[in-house]
């Protein structure tokens, strides 16, 4: 007998159903596969696994994960640094580095500063202020020269000017603040004709009282 000659049976290949992204899940993945070393995401990725192995020979400064670690470590810094103060500091003299700091925690303690816009004007009116008082240091010692120069004349005229500028950013951001967190007022008209204008508008022969909410 002769075996009839057939070909083999291919197996059928099972089809998988390739799943479509909508905008919003295609452009949060992109986001995270293309993490930039500046990414807030990514810098606290990075310490959260460098933290645990920060211990023993590692926290030697001649170790090669040592300088990973710091290098790490500043960006994290620089992240936080609307609760740290630390990249305001470095913008100021040493002297007054820990002032600075100091006084931006007062302030925010003091106007009780919750959200990012109210922090960041508290650092404002810190450095406005430690500005101040290091062009006025410098002034002092510029105003006991008794030769006259162009050079020091010069010198002279721009720490006047930079003390005007840093008072001007100090009483407007101070201003500023306290018009944020100025509670609201609650006005009571009591006459027989009141006349309320808001988004153009005009109401008018009100003879009860009202509490008007601004």
């Amino acid at each position: 007998m002769t075996k009839s000659l057939q070909k083999p049976k291919k197996k059928k290949q099972a089809i998988q159903k390739v799943k479509k992204f909508t905008p919003e899940e295609t452009k949060e993945m992109v986001r995270k596969m293309t993490l930039a070393d500046c990414s807030p995401d990514k810098i606290i990725d990075d310490m959260s696994k460098l933290l645990p192995e920060f211990s023993g020979k590692n926290r030697q400064k001649d170790s090669k994960y040592f300088k990973e670690f710091e290098n790490k470590l500043c960006k994290a810094l620089t992240l936080i640094g609307l609760e740290t103060h630390y990249p305001l500091a470095e913008t100021i003299g040493e002297k007054f580095r820990p002032l600075v700091i100091e006084f931006s925690n007062q302030l925010i303690k003091e106007y009780k500063c919750q959200t990012a816009s109210e922090k960041a004007l508290a650092e404002v009116i810190a450095g406005a202020y430690v500005r101040i008082l290091e062009y006025s240091t410098k002034f002092n010692c510029c105003a006991r020269i008794t030769s006259v120069s162009n050079d020091i004349n010069t010198y002279y005229a721009m720490l006047s000017k930079e003390i005007d500028r840093a008072q001007r950013h100090f009483i407007t951001a101070l201003t500023t603040l306290k018009q944020i967190k100025a509670p609201k007022l609650d006005i009571n008209v009591k006459a027989k004709n009141a006349f309320v204008s808001q988004n153009q508008q005009i109401n008018a022969n009100q003879k009860s009282n009202e509490n008007i909410n601004p």
